[in-house]
């Protein structure tokens, strides 16, 4: 780990400094201050002489040599490691300087003194005045004469209570460095125990801190990733450095970004990232944070799937087209004559051909959806000539299992644009579905209205009944999803693949309209089903519309 010097404003708060070097300023009525190790005044200068603070600090090379006498005060004072009593280097008063010293490091000094235990000459005065460049040289004269004058053994005593004034300091520090201590010992066995790699690193993006999952992601050792600019990771460094940089407080609360990156044997991987800057106190950028989580394994699934859905749509598509050419020819009677078994055994051939051929088309459109978007084909129809030709599709299942579907056309008659053979292929999927969970001999309700109220407008609702055994209230949002089956109350009924629901939602809502299922529903009559209600309600488009005339429908 690459870190910051320690300080003594990470242990105490800076008020709590003010507080004591205040205290003992009033009680001694000598000038103090706590400084850095570069001389550099961590509290304010209390007490300080007129000479000192008008004078000997007035001008730069003044000001240097006050801050190079207390840094050199400090470093004398850690070497002996006790107060060191010296004469400053700019004016030649006497100080001493106390170590404040936590676990061996130096952390800070608190300094006093500018007082004298013998005058200084006017020899002497005049030289340091005219080697820091001070021109008030009367002036630099009569604020030699205002300065303190004690006994070398007052000025002991004086430093013996600050000598305890810097022990009292050191163990207040020490107790916060320990309790941080243990924290940081804390948070780095958290850090380690998570799979994510976490990078942490200066505001140049430097990298400062890294946890083991790092290391066994990259597959480096720490020391060639630490010290080393995060971006010189990844296959594009600036994409990387600008979501880094620039949009790490403006995050999209989407999906996170990802990244390629290369192992050192040259493979390619993919890792997921979230950005977060961290701040010190008084809001001064620290740094920044970066959690990687490894997806090469999603990507390669994703590469599967693609390729999946490439063999679905084009090796089966083909030939299921040609096997439903083939049997349309045979009913047509192109290819000769066929007795009644034969006619509804071919029928029921392209039935089931006509099922697998939308089976093959919801990959593809899922798929779409998914990548680039659903793009709709519109053209004029309605609902009612589209139920009529669903409810004829699926009308060899439900034949098989005696099932009866109601249907009367002529409220969902409204003419608009939509697609419609993808509508067809929605309610086939739920009129499929209402007879797999349908008993023998069931019935099956269909009905599409036309209904305006102030939330949707003008829209036009279907919903299709069925006397199956229902859905459970946690699993009516479930079935909407991707690959998701329920098991149907006859163990001989067939299960799908768990896309019609999936695809059927996505065609809807593509339409700007919404589906749902209710279950257990009530009848008209108020009674109440075990089954399910299956609904969607897709918005007819002003302007867009006209009436079909009766003659028109499919019955």
């Amino acid at each position: 780990m690459v870190g910051r010097q320690l300080q003594i404003l990470d242990l105490i708060e800076k008020e709590v400094l003010e507080e004591i070097v205040r205290d003992f300023t009033k009680a001694t009525r000598v000038a103090s201050v706590l400084v850095d190790l570069n001389g550099q005044p961590i509290t304010r200068e209390h007490h300080f002489t007129r000479l000192c603070e008008r004078y000997c600090r007035s001008t730069p090379e003044g000001r240097a040599r006050c801050y190079a006498s207390d840094r050199f005060g400090g470093e004398e004072g850690k070497k002996i490691g006790k107060p060191f009593i010296y004469k400053c280097l700019n004016a030649g008063l006497m100080d001493s300087a106390t170590p404040i010293i936590v676990e061996g490091y130096h952390v800070a000094t608190l300094v006093m003194g500018q007082v004298l235990t013998k005058p200084l000459s006017v020899e002497e005065a005049l030289e340091a005045a005219k080697s820091i460049g001070v021109e008030d040289v009367a002036g630099y004269l009569r604020a030699l004469h205002e300065v303190p004058v004690m006994s070398y053994e007052r000025l002991q005593s004086v430093v013996k209570l600050m000598y305890t004034i810097a022990k009292t300091i050191s163990s207040l520090a020490m107790q916060k460095y320990l309790s941080q201590k243990a924290y940081q010992k804390n948070l780095h066995n958290i850090i380690n125990s998570v799979s994510e790699a976490i990078i942490s690193t200066d505001p140049d993006g430097i990298v400062t801190l890294i946890n083991k999952a790092t290391v066994k992601m990259f597959s480096r050792e720490p020391s060639s990733i630490v010290g080393q600019p995060v971006f010189d990771f990844f296959a594009d460094p600036d994409a990387f450095r600008e979501h880094l940089f620039c949009r790490n407080q403006q995050q999209d609360p989407g999906t996170p970004p990802v990244f390629e990156f290369l192992m050192p044997n040259g493979q390619v991987s993919y890792a997921q990232a979230s950005f977060r800057k961290i701040f010190l106190a008084k809001r001064e950028a620290m740094g920044y944070v970066t959690v990687l989580r490894d997806v090469t394994q999603e990507k390669k699934v994703e590469k599967m799937k693609e390729d999946l859905i490439g063999m679905l749509t084009h090796d089966m598509g083909n030939p299921v087209l040609s096997i439903q050419r083939v049997l349309e020819l045979m009913l047509d009677g192109h290819l000769g004559s066929l007795n009644e078994r034969g006619g509804d055994l071919v029928s029921l051939a392209l039935n089931s051909t006509h099922k697998l051929s939308g089976m093959v088309s919801n990959f593809l459109d899922i798929f779409l959806d998914e990548c680039t978007g659903l793009s709709l084909c519109q053209v004029p129809g309605d609902m009612d000539s589209t139920l009529a030709e669903s409810i004829r599709h699926v009308g060899f299942s439900a034949d098989d299992k005696k099932i009866s579907i109601h249907f009367q056309p002529g409220q969902g008659g409204v003419r608009m644009l939509a697609d419609w053979t993808r509508i067809q292929r929605a309610c086939v999927n739920l009129l499929e579905n209402a007879i797999r969970f349908s008993p023998l001999a069931g019935e099956i309700a269909v009905s599409a209205d036309q209904i305006q109220d102030e939330k949707h407008g003008e829209s036009i609702l279907v919903s299709i009944d069925d006397q199956g055994r229902g859905i459970d209230k946690e699993k009516q949002t479930l079935i909407f999803e991707k690959f998701y089956t329920t098991s149907a109350a006859d163990s001989r009924a067939r299960r799908g693949v768990g896309l019609g629901l999936t695809f059927s939602k996505m065609v809807i809502e593509a339409h700007g309209g919404e589906i749902w299922v209710e279950s257990p529903y009530v009848k008209g009559s108020g009674g109440v089903v075990g089954g399910c209600r299956f609904r969607f309600r897709i918005p007819v488009t002003s302007g867009q519309h006209h009436m079909v005339p009766k003659g028109d429908v499919h019955e």
